[in-house]
């Protein structure tokens, strides 16, 4: 079957003929509050590549001032610059090229993200198989958990009861930014409106010190609710604080901003510094270097989330199939699909499932 596949792909015309960059800004239907932004639309920018056989592709980037450092605008000033350099460039001479697209610019996640998710839907087309099945799903559906974002807690304890009511099992809360007892109080009043049979994952998006964490830990763990972990309690280059926070054994502790690529992976796990590792396709640069640092976590029985910024479906299609191929993967954070006000292309919702339509 790895032969037929082969020969398929060599015997089409796969040189890079044209590549365009657009933008999209979809509005949410309610603003997005963590403890370090507020986000109102999901921005995007697109990278479309045509090959001389006509096959064309479709990538985005996501820029994240607070986490990936992009904004809308610088992404779409390097994302003019470099595509047109690989005008030219052979879809099958795959490793080199993927090699490429990661050394055209230090950092700039999105950027690369935008360019290598567009390869990578061109790469399925040639072989005729859907992105999933390319990765080695066996079938391109995950099921997500649900975001509550800070707002005043009568909202919050609303939203929890409406996304109880939709089916989802596990929910995300945001936590950090003020007073830790306010912070309990809404963890609780939360669970309380969720009702029975709700996992719980908090995220503090690295707003307390170590020792705002570790008091954080032992008041969460002596609620004895069912929090799943604690999502970057603290500063994301702070690795000896996550490696005393993991050792503590409270609360599993997941690593978000402190892993961006299959180097701080390795750090990471090297440290001990976290229980779990989420893995970003904006953070990362696209699919290969997730792949690598899956791998990585898989090898020493870390399990990962696959999570996102606030994305259209272009880029979480990536995510669902990615997740949706790797055992490894054990937790799914992709709801911006059901943040967006208009439907989105290309994915299918059923309650908590995300599946490619």
């Amino acid at each position: 079957m790895q032969q037929l596949i082969v020969q398929k792909a060599s015997d089409i015309m796969s040189l890079i003929d044209k590549v365009s960059v657009s933008t999209q800004e979809l509005p949410l239907r309610v603003p997005f509050r963590t403890s370090r932004h507020v986000v109102t639309r999901a921005s995007s920018v697109r990278v479309t590549i045509t090959l001389e056989n006509g096959l064309v592709g479709v990538g985005s980037g996501t820029p994240n001032e607070v986490v990936t450092g992009d904004t809308m605008a610088s992404l779409e000033a390097i994302l003019q610059e470099l595509t047109p350099t690989l005008i030219g460039a052979d879809l099958n001479d795959w490793t080199a090229l993927l090699a490429r697209v990661q050394g055209l610019i230090t950092g700039n996640g999105p950027a690369k993200a935008a360019i290598e998710l567009a390869l990578y839907d061109l790469r399925a087309q040639s072989f005729g198989v859907d992105l999933p099945t390319l990765l080695g799903a066996r079938q391109a559906r995950v099921e997500s958990d649900m975001t509550i974002s800070i707002h005043p807690l009568p909202e919050m304890i609303a939203e929890a009861k409406q996304i109880a009511a939709q089916g989802f099992r596990a929910v995300k809360i945001k936590v950090g930014g003020g007073y830790l007892d306010d912070d309990l109080q809404r963890i609780q009043m939360i669970a309380d409106a969720l009702g029975p049979g709700h996992q719980l994952r908090l995220d503090a998006n690295q707003a307390w010190t170590v020792a705002e964490a570790a008091e954080a830990l032992r008041a969460l763990a002596a609620t004895h609710l069912p929090i799943e972990f604690v999502e970057q309690p603290v500063a994301a280059n702070d690795v000896a604080g996550m490696r005393a926070l993991t050792a503590m054994h409270l609360l599993p502790i997941m690593a978000d901003e402190s892993v961006f690529s299959y180097a701080d992976a390795l750090n990471i796990l090297a440290q001990h510094a976290a229980d779990y590792v989420n893995i970003k396709l904006m953070k990362t640069g696209g699919l290969s270097e997730a792949t690598k640092i899956n791998a990585a976590c898989a090898a020493r029985h870390v399990p990962c989330m696959v999570g996102a910024m606030i994305e259209p479906s272009t880029s979480l299609r990536a995510a669902v199939a990615f997740a949706a191929a790797h055992p490894n993967v054990h937790f799914v954070d992709l709801d911006p699909i059901f943040m967006v006000a208009d439907a989105q292309p290309g994915l299918a919702t059923d309650g908590p499932v995300l599946m490619f339509d």
